[in-house]
């Protein structure tokens, strides 16, 4: 099978269920976390309500999205991974949309120092433990 051919069936795999596209590219690891993540923002979505669920509907669409095009372009780079994932910026980017969501991809990338994985995975669980936090802080100071 060439690779255009290779690239489009991941292409069309990840578009049909997200994480199906990585797992027929042999990132098997990488398939069944997307899968999970979606999954669990799926549920989120049916189970939250209101501007919660809305969120978590975007935050699917984002990774949905982002696993169609990352299964296309590392078919397309016969299996390796694209530098671009790597790069600070993108990552640093990731980080801030998607949170937690994003730490795999902080500690693959070379570009960090372990120092700075903590440190900014330290961050991102600690604003995550916060969002989830702030409605019940409100609640008992309300009361």
């Amino acid at each position: 099978m060439t690779t255009r051919s290779n690239s489009l069936l991941a292409l069309l795999l990840s578009a049909l269920l997200p994480g199906l596209g990585q797992i027929n590219n042999n990132e098997q690891k990488k398939g069944w976390v997307i899968l999970g993540c979606c999954a669990l923002l799926g549920f989120g979505t049916y189970w939250l309500s209101g501007f919660n669920a809305l969120t978590a509907a975007l935050a699917l669409l984002l990774l949905w999205l982002s696993a169609i095009i990352d299964a296309y372009k590392v078919a397309n780079s016969a299996g390796q991974a694209a530098e671009l994932y790597f790069a600070k910026s993108y990552v640093v980017a990731m980080l801030l949309l998607v949170g937690p969501l994003a730490l795999p991809l902080l500690w693959q990338s070379p570009n960090f120092s372990s120092g700075a994985r903590w440190v900014w995975t330290a961050i991102v669980v600690g604003t995550a433990l916060l969002f989830v936090a702030t409605p019940y802080l409100l609640q008992s100071l309300i009361r």
